[in-house]
């Protein structure tokens, strides 16, 4: 199915360092969902109305 297969982020020597130093584990990439990755992009805020 379309749009079902994770959306894969290549990460650069330093974002892999930096995920290194944070977690301790070694990433080459970051996978997400195009949900994940939507939500990341634009999270939902509450608008409060007066």
């Amino acid at each position: 199915m379309a749009g079902k297969e994770p959306i894969r982020i290549q990460l650069t020597p330093e974002q892999r360092e930096m995920v290194r130093k944070a977690t301790g584990k070694n990433a080459e990439a970051l996978e997400l969902s195009a949900q994940e990755l939507e939500e990341r992009i634009a999270p939902m805020q509450a608008v409060q109305l007066d």
